[in-house]
């Protein structure tokens, strides 16, 4: 499955999540003092979705054509050149979808600890299911970031111009 169709159903599913899930949640949301009413929570919980927005192939190859500049990946100069350009947008587009995904989770993550928070008469997991699958959303990051960078290699190298030897620190000419 490409990682833009993933994260499109990725995306909807966390929607319906927070929104399907508004009326097991208790009026008030959060500790005494610092709650806040459901609708407020609910807003707020939809916040970090909208910008994950961001991490859409769409928007990246919107802005790889409008803004070619903004878009920071490992030898830009060569990846972003006109001939490569538009192969080199769905290639991001794609790697950033990855990383979207990942804050997708996150955010329907943190959806149901507070769900879960609000009704401890539901069965609750082991705090150890907590630790295990925040060491895999970081390892899933990290592999998304790296993966990132791997797509992007130096390019190659013009077998007739000779290579310089790199200067030494504090060497004079």
């Amino acid at each position: 499955m490409r990682m833009s169709r993933l994260f499109l159903a990725v995306w909807l599913l966390t929607a319906a999540l927070i929104v399907g899930s508004a009326p097991w949640l208790p009026a008030q949301v959060g500790d005494p003092g610092k709650a806040m009413s459901r609708t407020a929570f609910i807003v707020t919980m939809l916040l970090p979705l909208a910008t994950a927005l961001l991490c859409s192939k769409a928007f990246v190859t919107w802005l790889g054509r409008v803004a070619p500049g903004q878009v920071k990946l490992p030898h830009r100069d060569y990846w972003m050149a006109e001939p490569r350009r538009e192969a080199t947008l769905a290639r991001v587009g794609e790697h950033v979808a990855g990383l979207g995904v990942m804050v997708l989770l996150m955010s329907a993550g943190s959806h149901v600890v507070v769900l879960l928070d609000a009704h401890p008469d539901w069965p609750q997991p082991p705090q150890a299911v907590g630790w295990c699958l925040g060491a895999l959303w970081l390892a899933g990051l990290a592999s998304a970031v790296w993966r990132l960078h791997q797509a992007f290699p130096a390019p190659p190298t013009d077998e007739a111009t000779p290579r310089r030897r790199p200067r030494r620190p504090g060497a004079h000419d």
